[in-house]
C-alpha cells in the first residue's frame, strides 16, 4: 500500500513539474499573449467600430439577401460607412417606380418617422424610341434624289424599312429620349435639312427614383433594411450621386 501511495504521488508531482515547465525539452505548447500577437495575420486590417455601426451593417446585410451580391454588399458597405462616423454620409437611392407607385413608396418614408430623413424624385423616361425623319416621298425615285443631295452634304441618312407609314422616308438616327432627338432635329434645321420631324416610335414609360442624397449613419442602417411598398423596392447607393 505504501508503494503505491509514493508511487501516486510521485506521478503527481511529475505531472506539477510538467505543467509548469519545470522539466527543460518536455513543456507543453502554450497560448500564450506574445506569441498570439506574434501570429497575428494583417493586424492593421482589423477596424474596431462601434454597436451602432456593427448593427447598421449587420442590418443591411440581413434586408439585402434577395438582392444581387453586389448590391447586397454595396448597401452593407455604405451603411457601415456612415455609420462608423458621424461627418459621413451617403447617397441612396430606391426604384424605379411606375407613376402609380411612388405615393405608396413615399407612404412607407413617412412611416420611417426618421428625424431629418428628406428625400427627392428623380424622373426620367425609359423604353422610349425616337427617330429624326424626313417623307414621305412620293416615290422611291424623290427619296433616292434626297440621299443624293444629302450625301454631297456629308449628311448620313438611312432609307425606313419594315416601317409601312412612314415609308418611303429617310431616318438621321435613332434616340432614346425626346430632348436628343430634338438636339439631332435642331442640327439638322442649322444645316439647312428642311422639312424634317422627330417621330415617336416607342412612347416611353416615366419612371421615379427615390434618392436621399445625404443618408447619416443611422438613416443609412434604416434604409438599407426597407423593404418600400408596393414592390418591396430596397435602397442601394445611388448610380450617379448628386454634387
Amino acid at each position: 500500500m505504501r508503494a503505491l501511495v509514493a508511487v501516486l504521488v510521485a506521478a503527481n508531482l511529475l505531472v506539477l513539474a510538467w505543467s509548469l515547465d519545470w522539466l527543460p525539452g518536455f513543456a507543453p505548447a502554450r497560448e500564450r499573449e506574445p506569441e498570439r500577437l506574434q501570429r497575428q495575420s494583417h493586424p492593421e486590417a482589423v477596424q474596431l467600430i462601434t454597436p451602432t455601426a456593427a448593427s447598421a451593417a449587420l442590418q443591411a446585410a440581413a434586408a439585402q439577401r434577395d438582392q444581387p451580391p453586389a448590391v447586397a454588399a454595396a448597401a452593407a458597405s455604405v451603411a457601415a460607412t456612415a455609420a462608423t462616423d458621424p461627418s459621413i454620409t451617403v447617397c441612396l437611392e430606391a426604384g424605379p417606380f411606375a407613376a402609380g407607385e411612388v405615393a405608396a413608396a413615399e407612404r412607407g418614408l413617412r412611416e420611417l418617422n426618421l428625424p431629418g430623413l428628406q428625400w427627392t424624385q428623380q424622373r426620367s423616361e425609359r423604353g422610349g424610341l425616337y427617330i429624326v425623319y424626313q417623307g414621305r416621298f412620293a416615290d422611291n425615285a424623290a427619296l433616292n434624289r434626297q440621299r443624293e443631295a444629302l450625301r454631297k452634304q456629308n449628311i448620313v441618312a438611312e432609307e425606313l424599312r419594315n416601317s409601312p407609314d412612314l415609308q418611303p422616308g429617310l431616318s438621321f438616327g435613332r434616340y432614346e429620349t425626346r430632348a436628343a432627338a430634338d438636339a439631332a432635329l435642331a442640327q439638322l434645321a442649322a444645316q439647312n435639312v428642311k422639312p424634317a420631324r422627330v417621330v415617336t416610335i416607342n412612347i416611353p414609360v416615366v419612371v421615379t427614383l427615390l434618392r436621399v442624397e445625404r443618408a447619416d449613419g443611422p438613416q443609412a442602417g434604416r434604409l438599407t433594411q426597407l423593404n418600400l411598398p408596393p414592390t418591396g423596392a430596397g435602397f442601394r447607393p445611388c448610380a450617379a450621386p448628386a454634387s
